[in-house]
């Protein structure tokens, strides 16, 4: 039997390892203290892109306004060339995430920050959900929440360069 400092202790320890990640099927968490907007985006590749000094992730400066299936936006990032570089990717819902500012809205990213045409719009993720194989993750930048939904649903994809690839869910 704990005594009452025991069980506070626990409590947190629980709430600090429900922070680090992944639990179940919910999504990750970014709590990283991370730099003002100007020390942590960098205009990359002609302005074409922008470098996250913090995650080293390069990101379309822009993306693309498509709105497709999962399977079908998943599939844009490989062939594209952006500045002139190839090699893109669809992101992890934890890389979507590690963008996020929680105490903005509608766009749900640091104030400052270097990107454009990312208002109101929901991202796929490459991120499947662990209960049901038709739902993945997608990221909403009007709200700054991670959600599922289905696949056959449209949503934009947000490419990006460099990092762990679909395995750093």
């Amino acid at each position: 039997m704990r005594d009452g400092l025991g069980n506070r202790i626990a409590g947190v320890a629980l709430g600090l390892g429900a922070r680090a990640g992944v639990m179940g099927d919910q999504a990750p968490t970014a709590w990283a203290e991370t730099p003002p907007p100007s020390e942590r985006f960098t205009l990359v590749m002609g302005g074409e892109a922008v470098k996250d000094n913090t995650t080293g992730l390069i990101w379309e400066q822009s993306p693309d306004l498509i709105h497709d299936v999962w399977s079908a936006s998943v599939a844009r990032c490989p062939p594209k060339t952006v500045g002139g570089q190839r090699g893109w990717r669809a992101p992890s819902v934890q890389e979507l995430k590690s963008l996020i500012d929680p105490s903005q809205k509608d766009p749900a990213l640091p104030q400052g920050h270097p990107f454009s045409n990312i208002k109101s719009a929901i991202y796929w993720s490459t991120t499947p959900s662990t209960s049901d194989d038709i739902t993945a993750w997608q990221m909403s930048f009007f709200s700054g929440e991670a959600v599922t939904d289905q696949k056959s649903g449209t949503r934009r994809v947000w490419c990006v360069l460099g990092g762990g690839g679909p395995a750093a869910k």
